[in-house]
């Protein structure tokens, strides 16, 4: 198997693990349990700091796609998957930034005796989390979609 094959194979993995146990984080939220929820988007965060560590890696070592051989409706594909990956770094970004406002409030520590969070953190986090599991979910979604095409050229080839 090609190594840019494989390398994006295991990228599809990694997304797809992370969008599991951002899933499994919200879940966790919902159900009050703060400090699971917490554990389980520090994960989906190691794993897509991971996958970008490894494409910085990737770049020099297997070189860039040679895109000039991908169709219109390809690059489309993959610009729109971009564009998901991107909702889900600035939602998570967001989402992590309002989540260190709310660390020591009775939200996290479930001690009613502590401050009571800012609405509006609690807001924005919420909106933030919400954008970035979707972004997750759909740029996933259009992940395989990019992998379909590079096995496609990879076949006809």
């Amino acid at each position: 198997m090609d190594p840019k094959l494989l390398f994006w194979t295991a990228a599809l993995a990694d997304l797809g693990a992370v969008c599991v146990i951002a899933l499994f984080g919200v879940r966790r939220a919902r159900r009050a349990e703060i400090a699971r929820h917490r554990r389980a988007m520090k994960v989906a965060s190691l794993l897509v700091l991971g996958f970008l560590v490894s494409y910085l890696l990737k770049v020099p070592l297997l070189g860039r796609e040679d895109m000039s051989v991908w169709s219109v409706r390809d690059v489309w594909v993959l610009r729109i998957h971009e564009l998901f990956v991107l909702q889900m770094l600035g939602g998570g970004a967001i989402a992590w930034i309002q989540s260190r406002r709310l660390i020591g409030t009775r939200l996290v520590s479930l001690d009613p005796a502590d401050p009571i969070p800012d609405p509006r953190s609690v807001r924005i986090h919420r909106l933030a989390g919400r954008t970035a599991v979707i972004g997750a979910l759909l740029a996933f979604l259009s992940a395989i979609g990019v992998l379909a095409g590079m096995f496609g050229r990879a076949q006809a080839a």
